[in-house]
């Protein structure tokens, strides 16, 4: 990463970057008000130091919306520096890349539109030393984003810059994008034939950290080709440790997972699949940067285990549809409920019959995006969710099954009494006795046994 001064080398490791992140913030501490260009350069170093170690970067982000920054100022290349909400215009381009980076990552809707802020900073920003971090972080915003064709067009535009550049790095790791972006396509040879170049222009013991983006692509291309032996070999090539501390490990998980998936590993999957999860939650990123509910809900299936697989398809569906639509489609009563249970049917359908299998992977990234599973290549068998359960419904009588089905689709003790033409007494007599039978202490878990 280039920072302000040329002379300070990208830290390594956590606690190198949050030293950098002390001293650039002195630096903007310091700065007179005639000099706001030092003072908003250093803000924006402060930004993508933090896109690359995910613990500090809700701390960084924070304290920059809450620290209104003068601008417009001038940069040398003619630049105007100024907040996370200003286009070209009012802030700078290479502080738009970061946000778009950072809002990417942090999946917040206070932010701008990721996509619009990399396409706009990209626009207005030509590529060379003091702006290559910048536009690399626009490029990795727009992957993210869901954007893989646009942001193979800008790498495409800027490599043959960087590749004139003294330093060799930012060739290859633009390369690593465009390899990422072609998997995200469903480029996958593309994809792999681009990541192995990279491995080929840089020996991976000078990548520290990045080496997470390129060993993404092949561990996870190869398996989604069930080429388990060529991805073994990835998976086998030792990571540095301080990977764990930066946004790379997190591909990296996903993609080791989804080989422990296909070799059959399923409790090695799950491990690496929740490990995802874990760091994206104490990280306070996006959870749905990566699809890694859904594919633990695979392992899960994997093991046995349907209660916590079903816990996770349900949590994928709270967070597929847009805020405006999500009680309209995935409401849990009437309609809604049973529209919603379609969803899970069809949900459990699609990892039954693709997990671990060719495709996987890229069949989860149409889900991911807020696809229905009809959107998969290959339609599957209905499954219906409740086979699963029939052994908790054998345990309770007819009457018990009728009013335990309800309260675990959502319906209050006295929908359910209208609908069954009994009283709420008795609903609740049902209710204890479900409980008691089902080893369950209420609704909620109620709910995952039977919803």
């Amino acid at each position: 990463m280039t920072l302000v001064e040329p002379t300070e080398a990208a830290p390594e490791l956590l606690w190198q970057a949050k030293d950098l992140l002390a001293v650039l913030d002195r630096r903007s501490e310091t700065s007179s008000a005639k000099n706001d260009q030092r003072r908003l350069e250093a803000a924006a170093d402060r930004l993508l130091v933090a896109c690359e170690f995910p613990s500090l970067l809700r701390s960084v982000a924070s304290d920059l919306e809450r620290v209104p920054l003068a601008g417009p100022a001038a940069t040398a290349g003619g630049e105007a520096l100024g907040g996370p909400g200003g286009g070209p215009a009012g802030g700078s381009v290479r502080h738009q890349a970061a946000w778009a980076l950072a809002g990417r990552l942090l999946g917040d809707p206070g932010l701008p539109d990721p996509a619009d802020g990399a396409t706009s900073a990209l626009s207005a920003c030509a590529f060379r030393e003091e702006t290559a971090s910048a536009v690399l972080a626009a490029i990795t915003a727009l992957v993210h984003s869901n954007r893989p064709e646009a942001a193979i067009s800008w790498c495409d535009a800027v490599l043959p810059d960087a590749a004139r550049l003294a330093a060799d790095t930012w060739a290859p790791r633009l390369l690593a994008a465009r390899a990422e972006a072609s998997l995200h396509r469903g480029d996958v040879l593309v994809g792999l034939a681009r990541a192995e170049a990279v491995l080929d222009m840089v020996p991976p013991q000078r990548w520290g950290a990045w080496i997470g983006g390129p060993l993404s692509c092949l561990v996870a291309g190869y398996t989604d080709l069930a080429e388990p032996g060529a991805a073994k070999e990835w998976v086998r090539r030792p990571v540095p440790a301080p990977i764990y501390e930066t946004r790379h490990c997190l591909g990296y998980l996903y993609a080791r997972g989804h080989f422990h998936l296909a070799a059959g590993e399923h409790r090695s999957a799950l491990a690496d699949f929740m490990s995802c999860g874990r760091l994206l939650a104490s990280w306070g990123l996006d959870p749905d940067l990566y699809a890694w509910r859904l594919a633990a809900a695979a392992a899960y299936l994997g093991v046995g285990d349907h209660d916590n697989a079903l816990t996770m398809v349900d949590s994928q569906l709270d967070r597929v549809a847009p805020a405006g639509d999500r009680a309209r489609v995935f409401g849990r009563s009437g309609a809604r409920g049973r529209r919603r249970q379609e969803l899970r049917e069809e949900l459990f359908a699609t990892l039954q019959d693709t997990s671990g299998r060719p495709g996987f992977l890229s069949s989860l990234r149409i889900l991911q995006w807020g696809d229905l599973p009809g959107a998969v290549p290959h339609r599957v068998a209905r499954y219906k969710v409740t086979d699963r359960y029939a052994g908790y419904l054998d345990q309770l009588s007819p009457s018990e099954q009728r009013v335990a089905l309800l309260a675990a689709q959502g319906e209050t003790n006295q929908k359910i009494a209208r609908s069954l033409s009994i009283t709420v007494s008795t609903v609740e007599q049902h209710l204890t006795r479900t409980y008691r039978k089902l080893r369950v202490a209420g609704r909620s878990e109620l709910r995952r046994k039977l919803g």
